[in-house]
């Protein structure tokens, strides 16, 4: 099982990639959705361990809904998961 850690960076990496399609800063997403610059920053590089209201009010302003988030994670770290086993099974 992936840890809480790799969690948390997998779900900084898609909304990073989200705000990066979308063409703003993270300074611009963080006013959008009334975090400081630096929480967005450490949100991105899975430094903090989002609440759920906090990952909705993110997610509100990406136009991205949270659902669709966790279910990326979610696949994200299957494929992980089977990427490992995969590898485990070569050694």
């Amino acid at each position: 099982m992936k840890s809480d850690h790799d969690f948390a960076v997998e779900l900084g990496s898609i909304l990073r990639h989200r705000r990066e399609m979308l063409y703003i800063t993270q300074e611009e997403l963080a006013e959008a959705s009334g975090f400081h610059r630096s929480y967005i920053s450490d949100v991105e590089r899975g430094h903090r361990n989002l609440a759920v209201r906090n990952l909705r009010r993110i997610c509100e302003a990406l136009e991205f809904p949270a659902s669709a988030v966790l279910k990326q994670v979610e696949i994200s770290l299957a494929a992980n998961k089977r990427d490992d086993q995969r590898k485990e099974r070569k050694d």
